[in-house]
């Protein structure tokens, strides 16, 4: 499964032929494929949807594929959606206005299936490089700023204390110095698994979860000596195929979280399951906090983004990772959670049991 897969796709076309055609092509590759049949009808799905991509066409009735274009470059939500245009018309002037409006690429009727995919898999890999171009500038900027700014100024404040013979508050300063710089650390070290995922070669091979997962608490100690939890595993996990060193990443990241925020006293329990086809299997992390409103579950897995949820003193990069690891391995993640009643992250991964292909990830 290629890791760009499983990506929405908004169609608007009013040729109903030509909509269906686009929409097999889209879902034979994998992707989830979403019509509309006239500019109006577009919009309305592109707010509703949140696409990875769009295709239009120009001439529709109701509202132009033009019209589409400067709607969606004034939409702060959709303006960076990329849009490829699909049209009869391949003259330069039409052509040139469509990349004025915002099109990311142009594709003249008839199209080929590898014409379409082509250009949808360039798009959507070129909108991945800039949100990781984003991703470390603003780490540089400002996730790295602050912590060194703490640190620096506890180890100003030991400095003082020492000159004034007050053991205890050197040892205190320096103390949260050294807790300073394992945040430093864990944050450049995420960065590298954030940049790598993309392009390491991995082979999939037959996970053994517990031990995975026993990996990945014992990296957690010491943020588990300073929030004790009640971490509840099954006794037996599903089969699954992955790049071991990357699951343990993402454990990691799913049960830090639900440590962190779980409450006073986090009730921490872990599961699995096969789907029932038997191609997939899911993993999961339910806490016992207090839980995710709606919209801010639709920004979980986006790197930095700042919800109103009581997680905004993580860095916001680790979910991304968690995102990023699964779809190269061929799988899906999510969060389900209700305001109150704790919340659930899970991934899903091949079992192995059908073929399953990505580029770069090979199946044992």
């Amino acid at each position: 499964m290629n890791p760009l897969n499983n990506r929405t796709i908004l169609v608007i076309e009013d040729d109903e032929s030509i909509c269906r055609t686009l929409a097999d092509m889209l879902e034979l590759n994998g992707f989830r494929a979403v019509l509309a049949t006239n500019g109006t009808e577009g919009l309305a799905a592109a707010r509703r949807e949140e696409p990875s991509l769009i295709i239009t066409d120009l001439a529709m009735p109701g509202m132009t594929g033009y019209e589409l274009l400067e709607t969606f470059r004034k939409d702060p939500n959709l303006r960076t959606v990329p849009v490829v245009v699909i049209s009869a018309r391949a003259d330069r002037a039409t052509t040139r206005r469509g990349m004025e409006l915002g099109a990311a690429d142009f594709i003249t009727k008839p199209f080929t299936e590898e014409e379409v995919i082509r250009s949808i898999a360039t798009r959507l890999e070129r909108q991945e490089l800039l949100e990781e171009l984003d991703a470390f500038s603003h780490t540089v900027a400002h996730d790295l700023k602050n912590p060194l700014f703490t640190l620096t100024g506890r180890i100003e404040l030991a400095a003082l204390a020492l000159g004034k013979r007050d053991e205890a508050t050197v040892r205190h300063h320096l103390d949260e110095a050294a807790a300073t710089g394992r945040q430093l650390n864990a944050i450049i070290e995420e960065l590298l698994v954030f940049a790598g995922v993309r392009r390491q070669s991995v082979l999939s091979v037959p996970l053994d979860m517990a031990n995975l997962v026993g990996e990945a608490i014992d990296r957690l100690e010491h943020l588990l000596r300073r929030q004790p939890a009640r971490i509840q595993k099954p006794s037996s996990w599903p089969a699954a195929i992955g790049h071991p060193p990357w699951i343990v990443e993402v454990w990691t990241n799913y049960l830090s979280n639900a440590v962190k925020y779980g409450g006073a006293a986090p009730r921490i329990e872990l599961g699995g399951k096969v789907r029932p086809d038997g191609s997939f299997a899911r993993f999961w992390v339910q806490d016992s906090g207090p839980g995710i409103d709606r919209a801010a579950q639709k920004e979980m897995f986006v790197p930095f983004s700042r919800v109103s949820t009581g997680r905004t003193d993580s860095h916001g990069l680790g979910l991304s990772i968690v995102r990023r690891i699964v779809e190269r391995l061929g799988g899906q993640v999510g969060v389900i959670s209700s305001p109150g009643e704790g919340t659930r992250f899970w991934f899903e991964l091949p079992t192995g049991s059908k073929a399953q292909s990505s580029p770069g990830v090979a199946a044992p």
